[in-house]
C-alpha cells in the first residue's frame, strides 16, 4: 500500500505544504489556517500554493483522505496477527497515537466544529474514517468474543466506540498536561481500564 503524503519526502512540494498546515492547525485550529500564514509557513508564495491546493477546502479534504489511507495501513499491520485480540488493540492504539503525536494537527481537523457543522462534504469524508475506524475495531472485539477473552454481551459496536473515545481523551488529557507526558503510556493506562469492562474474566 502506498505510504499517505504525511510519510513522503520533505522536497516533495505538496507533502511539506501539508505537514506545515498541519502545524498551523496546531497552534491555531481550522479557523486560523490562512493562505497568507501558511505561504509564510512553507515559505511559498501564494500562487504556489494554489498549484497544489485550489482552496482551504480543498486542503482539508486531502488531509482526511491521507488520515483514511494511514488508518488502513494500520489496519493492514494489526490484521496481520489476530490471534492474540488484546495485542491487537494495543498495537492499534499505539499506532494511532503515535501517528497523532507525530502530526497533532490532524486531532484538531477531526474534531473541528468548522467541519463538524460546517461543511457537508468534509464531515462525510470524516464519517467514511470515522465508520472504517470503528468497523475494524468491531471486527477485532468480535473475534475476542467468538475467543472466549471478550464478554459474550458486550455490544460490539458500542465496544469499538469506546476504544475510539480512549484515543480522544488519551490525547486531550496529554494536551491539557502540555505535551509533557508519554501519548502512548496515557493511552495504554486507560486501555488497561478498558480491557478490565470487556474482559470475559471480568
Amino acid at each position: 500500500m502506498k505510504r499517505s503524503i504525511f510519510f513522503q519526502a520533505e522536497e516533495n512540494r505538496k507533502a511539506k505544504i501539508i505537514t506545515s498546515a498541519l502545524k498551523i492547525i496546531d497552534r491555531s485550529g481550522v479557523k486560523g489556517l490562512t493562505v497568507a500564514r501558511l505561504s509564510k509557513e512553507v515559505g511559498f508564495v501564494e500562487s504556489a500554493l494554489y498549484r497544489h491546493f485550489k482552496s482551504k477546502k480543498d486542503l482539508i479534504a486531502f488531509i482526511l483522505d491521507n488520515t483514511l489511507e494511514e488508518a488502513r495501513r494500520h489496519f493492514e499491520e494489526v490484521e496481520k496477527n489476530l490471534t492474540d485480540v488484546m495485542a491487537a488493540l494495543k498495537r492499534l492504539l499505539y499506532l494511532f497515537l503515535n501517528f497523532l503525536e507525530q502530526y497533532p494537527g490532524i486531532f484538531r481537523v477531526i474534531f473541528s466544529d468548522e467541519i463538524q457543522v460546517g461543511d457537508e462534504e468534509l464531515l462525510g469524508k470524516l464519517e467514511k474514517l470515522t465508520a472504517e475506524m470503528i468497523d475494524f475495531v468491531k471486527k477485532i472485539i468480535q473475534k475476542g468474543k467468538e475467543q472466549g477473552k471478550l464478554r459474550s454481551d458486550l455490544d460490539s459496536n458500542m465496544g469499538a466506540i469506546h476504544f475510539l473515545g480512549v484515543i480522544y481523551t488519551a490525547y486531550s488529557y496529554w494536551t491539557i498536561k502540555k505535551r509533557k507526558l508519554s501519548l502512548n503510556k496515557i493511552g495504554q493506562l486507560l486501555l488497561k481500564q478498558y480491557f478490565q469492562g470487556v474482559n470475559a474474566q471480568s
